[in-house]
């Protein structure tokens, strides 16, 4: 300031020299007077007391009166750079009061905070705390709200809580408790078990559910067991009889349309089985004598004998003692049938079927209960008849017969 007062004061000097030299023109034309000669810039005669005949008189008077109103000499005229013009002295313009916060507004700067997680962005050169605006900064919000990216050793950030609102990314620090057992952190199929205490899923290492099929109730029976995947439970399969509830394959069959030959149980004694009698093949009934009539009787393909009114007649007709011909008749089992020797009830289908067999009838065995020994079937003599041609005979013809 002193410098610039300097500078005005020769300014001013050197005018106040053309001004006296001026002066002193006039006064030679001027009468005579007691009053003090001198010369001032107007308006500062008025204010210096030149007019008004007081003997002071300050050269300086402008750039006083401008300082003391509060100016600053600028000597171009204008504000430094980044400031407004705010007034100017009416006593020398280059007199100036300049406001750094006024050119600011004037040029947009007129923010001076934000809300995060925005910050006040592009300062004004020549005001501190004036900005052009907000800008968003999510990394530094998250930081200074207290959450971070990277965790000591042994730590690591919350998967979903605890997380900045501003930035995913970052979060706050947990110590995992672990997982269970039969899990890890690792994806699996098998789903999960809880977190791992930071609320990272824990997902099973290995199927804690039974196979398809089983369950955790046993069901007792014989079916069986296994185990889970994670071997912590017994799987029970569903009921299964400890004892087989099929036929055996002797017996096979649970009814019989031709009648059975024997029966028996399944091994859990729950249902009779049978050993059927096979389909009678297809027969063509033929007369043998008189209305009687036979069929022939046929089984796996070949030809045993035939059939006279509900009564099978062996063809293979041997000559044989008694009783080789009743163990021989009972202890057959051709074509499947239980046979045995026949009784005198039977005679006239025995006629018919050795008729119809083409042998003899006139020598053939037949059997009662309460006969011990054989007698001849055909006969017209009694057994103990000395002129029977045949009495001394113990072998006659057997005939093995069977009931349809």
């Amino acid at each position: 300031m002193k410098n610039i007062n300097r500078n005005m004061l020769h300014m001013k000097l050197n005018s106040a020299v053309s001004v006296f030299a001026v002066a002193a023109a006039f006064s030679v034309l001027l009468p005579p007077s007691n009053a003090l000669a001198g010369v001032c810039f107007l308006p500062d005669c008025a204010e210096s007391g030149i007019l008004e005949g007081t003997p002071e008189m300050d050269i300086n008077s402008d750039s006083k009166f401008c300082e003391d109103s509060g100016y600053i000499y600028y000597a171009s005229g204008k504000c430094p750079q980044y400031y407004a013009v705010v007034g100017t002295c009416n006593r020398d313009d280059h007199y100036l009061k300049c406001d750094a916060k006024t050119w600011c507004k004037q040029n947009g700067y007129n923010t001076t905070s934000c809300s995060i997680p925005q910050y006040v962005n592009e300062v004004c050169p020549s005001y501190g705390s004036l900005y052009k605006g907000c800008k968003t900064d999510n990394d530094r919000a998250c930081k200074e709200t207290g959450y971070t990216k990277t965790c000591p050793s042994g730590q690591k950030l919350k998967k979903n809580s605890g997380r900045c609102s501003y930035d995913n990314s970052y979060g706050t620090c947990c110590t995992p408790s672990g997982c269970p057992a039969y899990t890890s952190l690792s994806s699996s199929s098998y789903g999960t078990n809880g977190t791992d205490g930071c609320e990272y899923s824990c997902y099973y290492t290995c199927n804690m559910n039974c196979p398809s099929g089983t369950s955790t109730s046993n069901p007792g029976g014989c079916g069986g067991s296994t185990r889970n995947g994670c071997n912590t439970k017994t799987c029970y399969y569903p009921y299964v009889s400890c004892c087989s509830e099929t036929c055996p394959s002797s017996h096979p069959y649970s009814n019989c349309d031709y009648g059975y030959t024997s029966v028996t149980e399944n091994e859990c004694g729950t249902k009779k089985c049978y050993a059927c009698r096979p389909e009678p093949e297809p027969v063509v009934k033929k007369y043998c004598s008189g209305n009687m009539m036979y069929e022939d009787y046929n089984y796996g393909g070949s030809f045993i004998g035939v059939i006279v009114d509900g009564l099978i007649v062996r063809k293979d007709v041997r000559y044989l003692a008694l009783g080789t011909c009743k163990s021989s008749c009972y202890n057959s089992t051709v074509g499947n049938r239980s046979w045995r020797i026949p009784n005198y009830s039977e005679l006239k289908k025995m006629s018919c079927a050795i008729s119809a067999l083409g042998g003899a009838i006139d020598d053939t065995y037949w059997y009662t209960a309460a006969s011990i020994t054989g007698m001849w079937l055909f006969s017209d003599y009694s057994i103990s008849d000395p002129e029977n041609p045949m009495y001394k005979d113990q072998s006659n013809y057997c005939a093995c017969v069977a009931d349809v």
